[in-house]
């Protein structure tokens, strides 16, 4: 069960990754698109998925945020990076969405290492 949920929740990581890119660059290229009622609907539905398979990969494991740093570190920088992404979207910040990339690699960071630190905990 915890493979599963495991890989679930990674897959739609990327799936979410790949929706946000994708609807920063149809923002410059075809702006209608992103009007589209599947590319409104469709990265919420991924996005809840997302937290749901986190949610329950939380009780599974018994790591919970405000308990365990790194749970805690990914929460706050996930709250971050949905509001870089909301700014590059919305406002088509080229600035933001570089802000929400660094954010999703320091997120992703902390999840591989299972440390606050992110990335640099592989060098302490």
């Amino acid at each position: 069960m915890y493979m599963a949920l495991k890989h679930s929740h990674v897959g739609f990581v990327y799936l979410s990754l790949i929706l946000f890119v994708l609807r920063f660059a149809l923002a410059y290229v075809k702006p209608t698109w992103n009007n589209n009622k599947l590319m409104k609907i469709g990265p919420h539905v991924i996005s809840a998925l997302l937290l749901i398979t986190a949610g329950l990969l939380c009780v599974q494991l018994q790591q919970y945020p405000f308990a365990e740093a790194w749970v805690t570190a990914k929460l706050l920088g996930l709250v971050v990076y949905v509001v870089f992404g909301i700014l590059a979207i919305k406002k088509m910040n080229v600035k933001m969405f570089a802000l929400a990339l660094v954010t999703f690699c320091y997120i992703f960071g902390v999840a591989k290492m299972h440390s606050a630190l992110s990335w640099v905990a592989m060098i302490s």
